[in-house]
């Protein structure tokens, strides 16, 4: 069966475009060897957020992704009610409604902090003579040093599960790791990427 969910107080979400600085790890990733996807599947996307705000970047991030791999989404926010979502059987029966082939849920497990050495740097930077090379045989370089610090990062931890709608059964797992996300957009277009680059390796979507 599929299981009762409940909301989290807050989602801070995002993936990895081309050209996105904020990195996604895969902290652990679950697949049913038995489940194989179709081209063109149909995938409930749902967000356990009570920020609506977050709900919808998290939706239109993951969209976009699903899309570009050939499968066709579908915004939770849009096809199941609110109450139905605190509901089982409301639940349920509102995603069988959508006729999804898949149901994508994603929830916020962890918001941690930690902290990280950077160590310091040394490089040589030419002293002004070397622009003229008359002046660079008599000219030494200069010795530049910057000292190292603490930095504390944010790490976001998700769990998105996938689920055959009409087995009612999951067939794949992912934690995700996001280190230092500057926005909920940032964050979910990183998370998303990751996500997706999985799903496709491991045949749950297929192009």
């Amino acid at each position: 069966m599929i299981r009762k969910f409940w909301h989290v107080p807050a989602l801070l979400l995002a993936v990895l475009t081309a050209g996105c600085a904020t990195p996604t790890q895969l902290a652990g990733v679950w697949k049913d060897p038995a489940y194989v996807g179709q081209p063109g599947q149909k995938v409930l996307i749902v967000a356990l957020a009570q920020n609506e705000r977050n709900e919808k970047i998290w939706e239109s991030a993951f969209a976009h992704q699903l899309q570009a791999a050939g499968a066709q989404p579908i915004a939770g926010s849009t096809a199941i009610a609110a109450e139905a979502k605190s509901d089982s059987t409301s639940f349920k029966a509102a995603v069988h409604a959508t006729s999804a082939d898949l149901l994508a849920v994603t929830r916020l497990l962890a918001v941690d902090k930690e902290q990280e050495y950077v160590p310091g740097t040394t490089y040589y930077s030419p002293a002004p003579s070397y622009y003229g090379y008359y002046g660079y045989y008599n000219s030494a370089y200069s010795v530049v040093h910057t000292p190292g610090y603490i930095q504390t990062n944010t790490i976001v931890k998700l769990e998105t599960n996938f689920y055959d709608v009409k087995m009612e059964k999951l067939v794949w797992s992912a934690v995700t790791q996001t280190i230092n996300p500057e926005t909920a957009q940032d964050a979910a277009e990183s998370v998303t990427q990751a996500l997706i680059d999985d799903l496709v390796a491991k045949g749950v979507i297929k192009k």
